[in-house]
């Protein structure tokens, strides 16, 4: 079937693009849409993809999540409709259809500059953004269920970040819904909501993806191209074992990591359920004074220990503010394509 690769018409300022099923051809056409969409509307820009074909490759996928992000940065979307309905059970399947999913209609309006007069700086409330969201990317990633460790408990950091590391073999690959409600406690009091879908593919792909992001949080989804996980630790770290502290009616063991080349953190505080080799808890402590605190509680999915809320406090200079966040509709061990993944 030949694709289409013109952008036919506009509604209400978004851009048409109809697609077959010639992949390589698909990718280009993909790609040079989203290009000129924002070149002709650098803020907000839209574009519908229509999906002619019975299928939705692995190829097009990846050029679609990769478009989804370039308009992202400016506060664009992409809606992607499928005519038939097998490739319609495909964006089911994957759960992109929430992803490549908006209304028709004018783009969201940016706040006027006024809004902001006397409040803090923009760059104060993207700081605020971007700790709440590598937080809870950390925290994700760290929560893929680890295996549970045979005789006594570690009594050394490289042995505790080991059983940490050795997540549980049985778990190949997860997709679930993520819902996560951010409020500020100081002015500018903002609120904000956060749906969107994730996914995991042993040995470590990670993939975090948005239903809609507000248009000042331009580039929020890319934090999560940042985040280290605990087999790097030791090689970034100073980490000492302060003792044992109690969680929720449990003793955890307490650990203390101080980065190895400077940054903005003094150190970090991480607690670890010997149990079940879990982290319940992570505290940031900047040199600025400022605490960010986040916690985590599981639930069993097929016999796997999976993630199920997460709260975090934020106290830094200029923002204070909490957020939940909640996960479910988990599919554990089923076929995920690599295009998902965007090789972050």
């Amino acid at each position: 079937m030949q694709v289409l690769t013109r952008m036919t018409r506009m509604v209400n300022r978004m851009t048409e693009l109809r697609l077959g099923t010639d992949d390589e051809e698909a990718r280009r056409a993909i790609a040079g849409a989203a290009a000129a969409v924002l070149r002709r509307t650098p803020v907000a820009p839209r574009l519908r993809v229509v999906l002619t074909g019975p299928t939705l490759s692995a190829p097009v996928m990846a050029a679609l999540i990769a478009a989804l992000r370039s308009l992202r940065e400016t506060g664009g979307a992409i809606v992607v409709e499928a005519e038939d309905e097998r490739a319609k059970a495909a964006l089911v399947t994957s759960g992109l259809d929430r992803v490549f999913a908006l209304p028709i209609g004018e783009p969201e309006p940016e706040p006027d500059r006024e809004t902001f007069a006397g409040q803090p700086s923009r760059s104060h409330v993207k700081s605020f953004l971007r700790s709440t969201a590598a937080l809870f990317a950390v925290f994700i990633a760290l929560a893929i269920p680890a295996a549970r460790a045979q005789g006594p408990a570690a009594n050394d950091p490289a042995a505790i970040i080991a059983h940490v590391v050795d997540r549980n073999p049985d778990l190949g690959t997860y997709q679930s819904r993520v819902h996560i409600d951010v409020k500020m406690t100081s002015f500018p009091w903002l609120h904000e909501h956060l749906d969107g879908s994730t996914y995991f593919k042993r040995p470590n792909n990670f993939e975090v993806a948005f239903d809609r992001v507000p248009g000042y949080a331009k580039g929020f989804e890319k934090l999560y191209t940042d985040i280290g996980d605990p087999a790097t630790w030791e090689k970034r770290f100073v980490i000492t074992i302060v003792g044992t502290r109690p969680f929720e009616g449990h003793q955890d063991i307490e650990l203390r990591m101080v980065q190895r080349v400077r940054g903005m953190i003094d150190h970090e505080t991480v607690l670890v359920d010997p149990a079940a080799w879990a982290i319940d808890e992570m505290e940031y402590h900047y040199y600025t004074g400022g605490v960010i605190a986040m916690t985590q509680h599981f639930q069993t999915i097929e016999g796997h220990s999976m993630l199920a809320s997460q709260d975090a406090s934020i106290d830094i200079p200029h923002v204070r503010a909490v957020a939940h966040g909640t996960y479910g509709e988990y599919r554990v061990n089923v076929a995920i394509d690599d295009a998902v993944f965007t090789g972050k």
